[in-house]
């Protein structure tokens, strides 16, 4: 699944505001809930990145204590020293681990690290937050990083000079470096499609954990790792150990592409012109042609037979839905909803494209400003800032103060003595787990 994070640029903190902080930081298990904030009219409160989890945490990944194993509301995430982690402006999360972008290019990991996902050099997990080393062997940390991603047990950065770094899980080709890791416990280089050097002109990446997606420059796509469901396209083996590109029908390349994101082995391109093509697995209908045919071509979304999904201006894959933000602000979703991921008001699978519920009423949710998919669960950020989450809760992922499932959207929940967040800047989805940034 895509677990891409939304980022902003971070603004230093008041003195008081982290002394709220870390205050907030010593939170018993049985702290009382509290609903989010409204954003005020003022603007934002500053409270510097703070970072703020709930959900499942058998391995670390909340970054916090959690005596019962779950947190169903959001509380601060600690750094080394004890204190809340601040400065971060995004976010990824995986099966049971954790990473955060700081301002200053380098990156953090918490959580399981059996496969080596949290990329320092070991395979012993971690409740805090710890760097990410440099790699191929390279001295010190990973260092210009402007994006992150992750799912299963895999960790993927982007960096400012257009290179892939990879680390975790290394089973299927998703290293993309022909395999040729020499410590798989460090960080690698995603190599380019001959594997004569890095892979370069990235500008943004997508995480599946078995296989991967990168956006290029020129609006072409390239993926890597496992290919058993189609899910690289029809150019591409069965295992793709390195970077091999999109093609469509005729094997020419996927152009014309803007944002990508790929889930439990099927993809998603937007197109600049507003529409969505998906390929790959569909057996509960996740690709939103109206079929349950696997397919490796790219083919476009529908909203019903024969009318494409028009107007999308983002998309957010998991393991077996995906979400569309329009350019109205409303967003659609299909394919599975067992845990009312759809946030539709049933737990129908969908196989075309249909409208997010609003508040009461009202038919679509308005005024949505980044969607994220996590497994069985789903994230909207508001232009308002204010967050909203809905679908499965059975770990206390939605962060809603219990652990009921939800089929429409709802507000979240902090523990008694967190500072009330007014604007939420980046978003990491888990498995079971989320993690938020505040401005």
């Amino acid at each position: 699944m895509i677990l891409r994070s939304v980022p902003h640029r971070f603004t230093r903190p008041a003195l008081a505001a982290l002394a709220l902080l870390t205050a907030a930081a010593g939170l018993s298990a049985c702290a009382k809930a509290q609903p989010l904030a409204e954003p005020s009219a003022a603007g934002p409160t500053n409270t510097g990145g703070l970072v703020l989890s709930s959900g499942f945490s058998d391995a670390g990944q909340l970054g916090r204590s959690a005596p019962t194993g779950i947190r169903t509301s959001f509380g601060p995430v600690l750094d080394r020293g004890g204190a809340a982690l601040v400065g971060v402006i995004a976010l990824a999360a995986g099966e049971q681990h954790s990473l955060a972008l700081l301002q200053d290019g380098r990156v953090l990991a918490w959580g399981a690290n059996d496969d080596a996902q949290l990329g320092n050099g070991t395979r012993a997990p971690s409740v805090v937050p710890l760097p990410v080393r440099a790699p191929d062997g390279a001295p010190g940390l990973l260092t210009g990083v402007t994006d992150i991603a992750a799912d299963s047990n895999t960790s993927v950065a982007l960096r400012k000079d257009g290179t892939v770094v990879m680390w975790g899980r290394a089973n299927s080709g998703q290293r993309g470096n022909a395999d040729t890791t020499a410590n798989p416990t460090t960080p690698s280089v995603v190599l380019n499609p001959t594997g004569t050097g890095p892979l370069t002109g990235i500008r943004a990446i997508s995480a599946d954990g078995g296989s991967e997606l990168a956006l290029t420059d020129q609006g072409t796509v390239l993926g890597w790792g496992n290919n058993e469901y189609g899910q690289l396209g029809p150019s591409a083996p069965k295992v793709a150990t390195l970077p091999v590109l999109i093609t469509g029908r005729d094997k020419a390349p996927l152009t014309g592409v803007r944002a990508v994101a790929i889930g439990g082995q099927h993809s998603v391109a937007l197109l600049g012109d507003g529409r969505v093509l998906t390929w790959g697995r569909n057996d509960v209908k996740q690709l939103g042609d109206g079929t349950a045919t696997n397919r490796s071509v790219p083919a476009e979304v529908l909203l019903a037979p024969g009318k494409p999904l028009t107007g999308a201006t983002a998309v957010s894959s998991a393991e077996k839905h995906t979400l569309a933000l329009l350019k109205d602000g409303s967003v659609v979703g299909w394919g599975l909803n067992n845990g009312g991921q759809l946030g539709n008001g049933t737990v129908t699978t969908q196989p075309f494209a249909t409208p997010v519920r609003g508040d009461g009423d009202a038919a679509k949710l308005l005024a949505v400003q980044h969607i994220m998919a996590g497994e069985s669960y789903s994230v909207a950020v508001l232009q308002n800032g204010g967050i909203l989450t809905w679908g499965a809760n059975g770990r206390g992922q939605l962060g809603s103060g219990d652990r009921r499932d939800r089929n429409r959207p709802g507000p979240v929940t902090v523990e008694n003595g967190v500072p009330a967040p007014s604007w939420v800047t980046a978003v990491g989805v888990g498995r079971r787990h989320v993690l938020i940034a505040l401005r």
